[in-house]
Protein backbone atom coordinates (compact mmCIF):
# COMPACT_ATOMS: atom_id res chain seq x y z
CA UNK A 1 0.00 0.00 0.00
CA UNK A 2 1.34 3.41 -0.95
CA UNK A 3 2.12 5.91 1.76
CA UNK A 4 -0.82 7.89 3.11
CA UNK A 5 -0.40 11.66 3.33
CA UNK A 6 -1.69 13.41 6.44
CA UNK A 7 -2.14 17.16 6.20
CA UNK A 8 -4.20 20.13 7.36
CA UNK A 9 -7.41 20.69 5.43
CA UNK A 10 -7.47 23.08 2.48
CA UNK A 11 -10.24 25.19 0.95
CA UNK A 12 -10.83 22.66 -1.81
CA UNK A 13 -11.36 19.92 0.81
CA UNK A 14 -14.40 21.63 2.34
CA UNK A 15 -17.06 19.36 0.80
CA UNK A 16 -15.16 16.17 1.67
CA UNK A 17 -14.69 17.44 5.23
CA UNK A 18 -18.44 18.12 5.45
CA UNK A 19 -19.18 14.63 4.15
CA UNK A 20 -16.94 13.14 6.82
CA UNK A 21 -18.56 15.18 9.59
CA UNK A 22 -22.03 14.16 8.36
CA UNK A 23 -21.16 10.45 8.23
CA UNK A 24 -19.47 10.57 11.62
CA UNK A 25 -22.49 12.18 13.30
CA UNK A 26 -24.47 8.97 13.62
CA UNK A 27 -27.62 10.59 12.22
CA UNK A 28 -27.46 13.76 14.32
CA UNK A 29 -26.83 16.00 11.30
CA UNK A 30 -29.64 14.33 9.38
CA UNK A 31 -31.96 14.84 12.35
CA UNK A 32 -31.08 18.54 12.64
CA UNK A 33 -31.23 19.41 8.93
CA UNK A 34 -34.20 17.23 7.91
CA UNK A 35 -36.60 19.10 5.56
CA UNK A 36 -34.90 22.47 6.08
CA UNK A 37 -32.72 22.81 2.99
CA UNK A 38 -34.97 22.70 -0.08
CA UNK A 39 -32.92 21.63 -3.13
CA UNK A 40 -29.62 21.65 -1.24
CA UNK A 41 -27.99 18.75 0.59
CA UNK A 42 -26.64 18.79 4.15
CA UNK A 43 -23.09 18.39 2.94
CA UNK A 44 -23.46 21.26 0.45
CA UNK A 45 -24.65 23.63 3.19
CA UNK A 46 -22.10 22.38 5.73
CA UNK A 47 -19.33 22.49 3.12
CA UNK A 48 -20.17 26.09 2.21
CA UNK A 49 -19.97 27.10 5.87
CA UNK A 50 -16.61 25.36 6.25
CA UNK A 51 -15.35 26.90 3.00
CA UNK A 52 -16.35 30.41 4.07
CA UNK A 53 -15.10 29.97 7.66
CA UNK A 54 -18.48 30.86 9.12
CA UNK A 55 -18.40 31.11 12.89
CA UNK A 56 -16.13 28.37 14.23
CA UNK A 57 -16.41 26.32 11.03
CA UNK A 58 -13.22 26.17 8.98
CA UNK A 59 -11.41 23.70 6.76
CA UNK A 60 -8.31 24.57 8.81
CA UNK A 61 -9.87 22.73 11.77
CA UNK A 62 -9.52 19.46 9.84
CA UNK A 63 -6.68 17.03 9.35
CA UNK A 64 -7.19 14.78 6.32
CA UNK A 65 -5.75 11.45 5.26
CA UNK A 66 -5.06 11.38 1.52
CA UNK A 67 -4.33 8.31 -0.60
CA UNK A 68 -3.58 8.48 -4.33
CA UNK A 69 -5.05 11.99 -4.46
CA UNK A 70 -8.31 11.06 -2.71
CA UNK A 71 -9.31 11.98 0.83
CA UNK A 72 -10.03 8.73 2.66
CA UNK A 73 -10.32 10.03 6.21
CA UNK A 74 -10.85 13.22 8.19
CA UNK A 75 -10.70 14.41 11.76
CA UNK A 76 -12.24 17.74 12.79
CA UNK A 77 -11.32 19.44 16.06
CA UNK A 78 -11.28 22.72 17.97
CA UNK A 79 -11.38 24.12 21.51
CA UNK A 80 -14.17 22.61 23.62
CA UNK A 81 -15.34 26.13 24.48
CA UNK A 82 -16.92 26.27 21.01
CA UNK A 83 -18.95 23.08 21.53
CA UNK A 84 -22.48 24.20 22.26
CA UNK A 85 -25.64 25.78 20.89
CA UNK A 86 -24.88 29.20 19.43
CA UNK A 87 -27.24 32.05 18.57
CA UNK A 88 -26.92 31.21 14.88
CA UNK A 89 -27.76 27.57 15.64
CA UNK A 90 -30.89 28.65 17.53
CA UNK A 91 -31.97 30.91 14.69
CA UNK A 92 -31.64 28.14 12.07
CA UNK A 93 -32.76 24.88 13.67
CA UNK A 94 -36.23 24.20 15.16
CA UNK A 95 -36.26 24.56 18.94
CA UNK A 96 -37.78 21.09 19.47
CA UNK A 97 -34.83 19.46 17.70
CA UNK A 98 -32.32 21.41 19.75
CA UNK A 99 -34.20 20.41 22.90
CA UNK A 100 -33.64 16.72 22.02
CA UNK A 101 -29.89 17.41 21.78
CA UNK A 102 -29.70 19.91 24.64
CA UNK A 103 -27.64 17.69 26.97
CA UNK A 104 -25.43 16.62 24.07
CA UNK A 105 -24.49 20.23 23.30
CA UNK A 106 -24.31 21.31 26.94
CA UNK A 107 -21.85 18.56 27.90
CA UNK A 108 -18.12 19.14 27.57
CA UNK A 109 -14.78 18.73 29.29
CA UNK A 110 -13.79 22.28 30.16
CA UNK A 111 -10.39 23.49 28.99
CA UNK A 112 -9.95 20.57 26.60
CA UNK A 113 -9.41 20.28 22.86
CA UNK A 114 -12.55 18.74 21.33
CA UNK A 115 -12.45 16.07 18.64
CA UNK A 116 -15.76 16.84 16.98
CA UNK A 117 -15.74 14.26 14.19
CA UNK A 118 -13.56 11.48 12.85
CA UNK A 119 -14.32 9.39 9.78
CA UNK A 120 -12.40 6.85 7.69
CA UNK A 121 -13.73 5.36 4.45
CA UNK A 122 -14.96 1.83 5.07
CA UNK A 123 -12.44 0.08 2.82
CA UNK A 124 -9.54 1.66 4.74
CA UNK A 125 -10.73 0.86 8.26
CA UNK A 126 -8.61 -1.41 10.40
CA UNK A 127 -5.38 -0.10 8.87
CA UNK A 128 -4.39 2.30 11.66
CA UNK A 129 -5.63 5.47 9.94
CA UNK A 130 -8.10 6.27 12.70
CA UNK A 131 -5.44 5.94 15.41
CA UNK A 132 -3.04 8.06 13.37
CA UNK A 133 -5.68 10.80 13.02
CA UNK A 134 -6.26 10.67 16.78
CA UNK A 135 -2.50 10.93 17.40
CA UNK A 136 -2.29 13.96 15.12
CA UNK A 137 -5.25 15.55 16.91
CA UNK A 138 -3.51 15.06 20.26
CA UNK A 139 -0.50 16.77 18.74
CA UNK A 140 -2.72 19.64 17.58
CA UNK A 141 -4.16 19.91 21.09
CA UNK A 142 -0.67 20.20 22.56
CA UNK A 143 0.31 22.81 19.97
CA UNK A 144 -2.71 24.88 21.04
CA UNK A 145 -1.79 24.65 24.72
CA UNK A 146 -4.23 21.94 25.84
CA UNK A 147 -3.40 18.97 28.05
CA UNK A 148 -6.58 16.98 27.35
CA UNK A 149 -8.50 15.83 24.28
CA UNK A 150 -12.23 15.12 24.58
CA UNK A 151 -14.79 13.58 22.24
CA UNK A 152 -18.22 12.00 22.09
CA UNK A 153 -19.12 8.55 20.79
CA UNK A 154 -22.40 6.72 20.35
CA UNK A 155 -22.77 4.25 23.21
CA UNK A 156 -23.56 1.37 20.84
CA UNK A 157 -20.57 2.05 18.55
CA UNK A 158 -18.40 -0.60 20.17
CA UNK A 159 -15.77 -0.63 17.42
CA UNK A 160 -15.08 3.10 17.79
CA UNK A 161 -15.11 2.82 21.59
CA UNK A 162 -12.43 0.12 21.49
CA UNK A 163 -10.28 2.33 19.26
CA UNK A 164 -10.62 5.22 21.70
CA UNK A 165 -9.80 2.98 24.66
CA UNK A 166 -6.62 1.81 22.92
CA UNK A 167 -5.72 5.46 22.46
CA UNK A 168 -6.03 6.31 26.14
CA UNK A 169 -9.59 7.62 26.39
CA UNK A 170 -11.81 7.06 29.41
CA UNK A 171 -15.53 7.72 29.93
CA UNK A 172 -16.41 10.75 32.04
CA UNK A 173 -20.14 11.08 31.36
CA UNK A 174 -23.13 9.29 29.83
CA UNK A 175 -25.52 11.50 27.86
CA UNK A 176 -29.09 10.45 27.15
CA UNK A 177 -30.48 11.17 23.70
CA UNK A 178 -34.16 10.62 22.95
CA UNK A 179 -34.52 7.87 20.36
CA UNK A 180 -35.59 9.06 16.92
CA UNK A 181 -35.86 7.29 13.52
CA UNK A 182 -33.23 9.62 12.04
CA UNK A 183 -30.74 8.83 14.83
CA UNK A 184 -30.39 5.03 14.47
CA UNK A 185 -28.50 4.42 17.73
CA UNK A 186 -29.51 3.22 21.16
CA UNK A 187 -28.07 3.96 24.56
CA UNK A 188 -27.18 7.61 24.09
CA UNK A 189 -23.67 9.00 23.91
CA UNK A 190 -20.51 8.82 26.02
CA UNK A 191 -18.25 11.79 26.67
CA UNK A 192 -14.62 10.65 26.73
CA UNK A 193 -11.33 12.34 27.62
CA UNK A 194 -7.64 11.52 27.25
CA UNK A 195 -4.42 13.10 28.47
CA UNK A 196 -2.56 14.23 25.34
CA UNK A 197 0.83 13.89 27.02
CA UNK A 198 0.60 10.17 27.68
CA UNK A 199 2.52 7.61 25.65
CA UNK A 200 0.54 6.53 22.61
CA UNK A 201 0.25 3.03 21.12
CA UNK A 202 2.09 2.34 17.91
CA UNK A 203 -0.06 2.37 14.75
CA UNK A 204 -1.27 -1.01 13.64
Amino acid sequence: MEEILYRTGKLEDSLKIAEGIDRASGGIMEFLFHDLLGPHTRTEVMGKSIEEKQGTDSYENATVAEYQGDIIGIVYSYSSKFHGITDSTRSFFPSDRLEVLKEFYNSKVDNSWFLDSIYVDEEFRGTGIGSKLITLTKQRARENGYSQLSLMVMADNTVARRTYERNGFRIVKHIDIQEHPLIPHKGGVYLLVSDVKEELPSDR
